[in-house]
């Protein structure tokens, strides 16, 4: 079946793919193996969700959905919100964006929390109209 401009699950046959628009966007060089083994955990887990966009049968964007099961309820978190350049401003992150909403919808999810990094301005607008507020939290790393 050929995906055409349509949002959905990624598939195994799309993982280089995959790899390639992470390595173009945020400089990631995760290897192919650890992708793998990535998307073969999240086939297992019904609370990660990696979307993709697809225009003539080729990824062009992607988002991950994580649910998590928190004391006070289910959140979610978005990441790696991803599109190939050439692609941009032709309303695919919204895409992406409003599918993932929708998942969380239906998980009765309260709030979803966006990471991004401070040099990525582009999305920061997209995320405000979108309604996503940047001053509500503050985030803390720590790499261990």
């Amino acid at each position: 079946m050929k995906r055409d401009n349509i949002v959905s699950d990624i598939k195994k046959k799309d993982l280089k793919q995959l790899q390639q628009i992470l390595k173009n966007v945020f400089n990631n060089n995760i290897s192919y193996e650890k992708m793998k083994n990535l998307y073969k955990k999240s086939k297992n887990n019904k609370d990660i969700y990696i979307l993709g966009y697809y225009m003539n049968d080729n990824l062009v964007g992607t988002v991950t959905l994580n649910i998590l099961t928190l004391l006070s309820g289910k959140e979610a978190t978005i990441w790696a919100l991803a599109v190939k350049e050439d692609y941009r401003r032709l309303g695919i992150a919204t895409k992406l964006m409003n599918k993932a909403e929708e998942i969380a919808k239906k998980e009765d999810i309260k709030r979803i929390w966006l990471f991004s990094g401070f040099h990525r301005k582009c999305a920061h607008e997209l995320y405000i109209k979108m309604g996503y507020n940047e001053n509500r939290d503050k985030a803390f790393v720590k790499n261990i």
